[in-house]
């Protein structure tokens, strides 16, 4: 057994590079394997090989945890609250800390694993099921079952400069069944310089149920992006990334978003975003807003990493505040498993209702689903994420919410765990929404359950 990870390592190590983070004067150029370890144990862990692009992707709620644990244990240096985030923005912060338990060492551990499968191109095709028993309510961060039923595949290639993804499902959308080729990409990488063409969930922002900015509630629409990463003294490590996409059934023809993110101390960082909206037909008709959200890494409590974060969105007035949501969230250490905590709460001003958008309602919307939860008038949410070492993962979330006058109680239950080979997926929803205008109206509720299974090859 040992002379086969003997062999395997000198495989690795002979491989092509992803990428490397250096100063700005510098190409991203190949970068060594001091995680490799880290990534075999990992194999023996997961019968699932995470996904061959060059971002860590907003998909997996989990991933994105270790992540924000190894940041907030000061481990990695570069901001992590956008997604895609290129895996050149932290790669070389994972370290191995040996065969322990602690929850750091298998944070890293799943991310190194997940890397060194982009670099190895492993798990590069891809096979999934999904059926449920209805529609599911967009919910936050990574949600796995956005279709009613669906059956997915793809296939994945990364190399030192080109990537590709070809997808392609067959799913029921919106009562809509049809094949579609969403979930593709091309991509370019120069040194820092990272260009792009598809259409991929984004999610910009600090939040997990919230998202004032982009979010990942409706299905991603075809863009075209640019983004470049960078280290400045004063600045720290830094991104900036633009896109223009084409909504589909939206009023707006265009839409532009530049984003800006930097990790100045070890405890801070921040972002800055200017999106637009466009009506071709119209060029007079158009709206923009800024949004600026932070997050501030608190003491640690032995083994317990906290840290609060804030997002603001102005109105269609870009000196008008229209929504802010501020959140907390912890991990801590339960036997093997790991166990995060999140606690959020948005709300509006008065401004949010009475500034009228140019274009005639909210612009940020695709197929009528709005890509942000900017229209919740108030929400509070709670949830927690359990990740064991053997991969089994549950997370559970409920948020209370008025909309239109009308209030809405979501509560979610997912479960993942590998099987028959890959990874299987159970969920079940409960919402209840009453409207206000309304005393004597009864609540209207629905339960759907559903699930799915992921093959990776």
């Amino acid at each position: 057994m040992c002379g086969i990870f003997k062999m395997y390592i000198k495989e690795c190590e002979s491989s092509m590079p992803l990428m490397k983070r250096t100063t700005t004067s510098q190409a991203f150029v190949g970068t060594s394997f001091p995680y490799l370890k880290t990534g075999l144990a990992a194999v023996l862990m997961s019968p699932m090989a995470g996904m061959a692009s060059p971002w860590l992707e907003a998909s997996d709620p989990f991933l994105r945890s270790s992540l924000v644990l190894l940041s907030d244990s000061g481990q990695l240096s570069a901001p992590i609250n956008q997604y895609p985030l290129r895996w050149s923005a932290f790669a070389d912060d994972l370290v191995f800390l040996g065969r322990s338990n602690d929850h750091r060492a298998i944070a890293n551990q799943e991310l190194s694993h997940s890397l060194n499968n982009a670099k190895l191109n492993r798990g590069n095709r891809r096979l999934g099921l999904l059926g449920s028993s209805r529609a599911a309510t967009p919910h936050g961060y990574g949600q796995f079952n956005d279709d009613k039923k669906g059956l997915y595949t793809h296939y994945e290639q990364l190399n030192h400069d080109f990537s590709y993804r070809i997808s392609a499902q067959y799913r029921e959308y919106q009562g809509n069944t049809d094949v579609r080729w969403e979930d593709s990409y091309l991509a370019y990488n120069a040194g820092p310089w990272l260009w792009s063409i598809g259409d991929l969930d984004r999610w910009w922002g600090p939040g997990w149920q919230h998202n004032l900015t982009l979010g990942s509630y409706a299905k991603a629409a075809p863009d075209v992006s640019v983004s470049y990463l960078g280290q400045h003294s004063s600045l720290g490590m830094w991104s900036i990334e633009s896109l223009v996409a084409s909504p589909s059934n939206n009023q707006v023809d265009y839409h532009s978003a530049t984003r800006f993110v930097a990790k100045p101390f070890k405890r801070v960082e921040y972002g800055l975003t200017y999106q637009m909206w466009l009506a071709a037909q119209d060029s007079a008709s158009n709206d923009d807003q800024i949004t600026l959200d932070g997050k501030l890494t608190l003491p640690a409590i032995d083994d317990f990493y906290h840290s609060v974060y804030l997002e603001a969105a102005s109105t269609a007035k870009n000196t008008e505040l229209g929504a802010w949501m501020l959140g907390w969230t912890g991990a801590f250490p339960v036997g093997d498993s790991s166990v995060r905590l999140i606690l959020e709460t948005q709300q509006t001003t008065a401004d949010h209702s009475k500034t009228p958008w140019s274009v005639g309602a909210y612009p940020s919307m695709t197929d009528g689903v709005s890509n942000t939860s900017y229209l919740l008038e108030n929400s509070q949410s709670i949830a927690v994420h359990w990740q064991r070492s053997n991969d089994h993962k549950l997370g559970a979330s409920h948020q209370t919410s008025t909309q239109n006058q009308t209030d809405y109680d979501l509560t979610q239950l997912t479960y993942r765990f590998p099987a028959l080979a890959g990874m299987v997926h159970f969920g079940a929803s409960y919402q209840r929404s009453h409207n206000q205008q309304h005393q004597n109206a009864t609540n209207n509720s629905q339960t759907a359950i559903w699930s799915g299974y992921e093959f990776r090859f």
